[in-house]
């Protein structure tokens, strides 16, 4: 799929939501899923990044989960780590929190800084909710100074879907749920590895480390956590079968 913008909305949207919710019918992990998720929703609104920021389940911190990209990762690592931004307001509040323009930069003079600087002039946050408790924030980047009308039922589609591939569907119970969480970063921190290694040996950018890894998962039709690790543990062992 591309991100043309020449379909209209709610065509993109059925079509989006379509292959999404048919990726969660085959073997699936976390990560891939949810980054293919995050992927689906930006072709639909036109957004120039995206990606998912969690609350731990031990300790509430805030902590990067996933990202379409570099750029987009680290807007979410510095909301992950100052605890600061559309993604920590969403999660704790349980709403869609919608900023840029001027008073992006009044509210948050650091997050705006360093989000211009990656060509992101305005955010939207959507929360990932699950019976009544906010596991996170689907967070959406935009180059223009406002999201697009139409955006609250479209991100709030995307965020159901990836709180359901987060802890599945049917009867959960909560320590299931943080089970999945802490899988999931698990997953998160060898899928970096990956990409650090096919950036330095193949000679690539981050960015398209990142998306090499990710059609080496669909087109071998495995998880991408599965391709992850294989990548790493033959760096560290090129000569095991």
């Amino acid at each position: 799929m591309n991100g043309r913008l020449d379909t209209p909305m709610p065509e993109r949207v059925v079509r989006e939501l379509a292959a999404a919710a048919a990726a969660l019918v085959t073997d699936h992990d976390v990560l891939g899923t949810v980054t293919n998720l995050l992927a689906g929703c930006e072709r639909c609104l036109g957004a120039t990044g995206s990606g998912i920021v969690v609350s731990r389940p031990d300790d509430q911190r805030l902590e990067f989960l996933a990202a379409t990209s570099h750029r987009a990762e680290d807007i979410e690592l510095y909301q992950a780590q100052t605890e600061q931004g559309p993604a920590a307001d969403s999660i704790a509040s349980g709403e869609p929190v919608s900023i840029g323009g001027p008073r992006f930069v009044e509210r948050w003079p650091g997050l705006a800084e360093q989000a211009k600087a990656r060509g992101f002039k305005s955010i939207y946050a959507h929360p990932l909710r699950w019976r009544g408790q906010t596991l996170g924030a689907l967070n959406l980047f935009f180059a223009g100074d406002e999201a697009p009308a139409g955006t609250e039922p479209v991100a709030q589609a995307f965020s159901d879907l990836a709180t359901v591939v987060i802890v599945h569907s049917g009867s959960v119970s909560i320590t299931h749920v943080i089970g999945q969480l802490r899988n999931a970063l698990s997953d998160r921190v060898l899928i970096e590895q990956a990409k650090g290694v096919l950036a330095y040996t193949e000679n690539l950018t981050i960015d398209t480390a990142f998306g090499r890894l990710l059609t080496m998962s669909a087109e071998s039709g495995r998880p991408l956590s599965e391709v992850a690790s294989d990548i790493v543990e033959n760096l560290a062992h090129p000569h095991s079968p």
